[in-house]
């Protein structure tokens, strides 16, 4: 089996942490208050405590003992990353958020309410290479939403783990049609260095269970024999209390 990176499950929409504040940055505070809506800044607030819970618990130290840096178009990366450090990545959509953490290599993680989009092609014209397009064209609306959240989640991925976003060119990351690997990434990855996983997002009975997922991580093995399906999305398991701490 390939080493495969943990990926938590953690719901947005509960109260925050009492005292909160003491395990985020200034900076982090800051960002949240930039946020007009309040269920915004709480989604916000609620994944960066949770991220900082999780890599604590990983690295056995204090939350709020991280520091982090961004790079050119924002992924976080831990600052003085030491080797036992784990990449990790974080993605939320509606009431859901998912953390990724690989001790291997690079992950990316996109989560999407898979909502009707009637300009959905419009967005695969200008973003998706012209196969997945005329392949989006051929299909009815509810199949070719699906199709494109499909599409959009794992080059997202991709684009995450490596830290280029969607300027890295969309058109340029086109998964296989079985969604368990890359058929071509741009010409400065291997494609047998990279694994994908691209399932439905099952939540609690009564949520909405119209979410797509897709998991893009760099790995050292290079046999594609392998499936690559993540079976198990943990769910996160937040702290009674802050104090005293872990």
């Amino acid at each position: 089996m390939f080493p495969q990176p943990q990926i938590w499950l953690c719901p947005t929409d509960r109260p925050l942490l009492p005292d909160y504040q003491a395990l985020l940055s200034s900076e982090e505070m800051a960002r949240g208050e930039r946020y007009q809506r309040p269920q915004d800044k709480q989604r916000f607030l609620t994944m960066r405590l949770a991220l900082r819970i999780l890599l604590a618990r990983q690295l056995d130290c204090l939350p709020q003992k991280l520091q982090f840096t961004y790079g050119p178009q924002g992924k976080p990366e831990l600052v003085h990353r030491e080797r036992r450090s784990p990449w990790f990545n974080v993605a939320h959509s509606g009431d859901y958020g998912l953390i990724g953490v690989s001790t291997e290599g690079e992950v990316g993680v996109d989560l999407q309410i898979m909502l009707p989009k009637s300009h959905c092609l419009k967005l695969a014209r200008r973003f998706f290479a012209p196969q997945e397009v005329w392949q989006l064209e051929s299909l009815g609306e509810e199949e070719r939403t699906k199709l494109f959240y499909q599409l959009w989640t794992a080059k997202e991925a991709f684009l995450k783990a490596t830290g280029q976003g969607i300027s890295g060119g969309l058109d340029q990351v086109i998964p296989a049609s079985s969604l368990d690997q890359y058929q071509c990434l741009p010409s400065n990855y291997e494609t047998k260095q990279w694994r994908l996983s691209s399932q439905p997002l099952l939540v609690a009975q009564g949520g909405n269970n119209n979410y797509w997922t897709a998991i893009a991580w760099r790995t050292n093995q290079v046999n594609q024999a392998e499936p690559t399906c993540l079976s198990d999305i943990q769910p996160f398991q937040w702290p009674r209390h802050l104090d005293p701490w872990p």
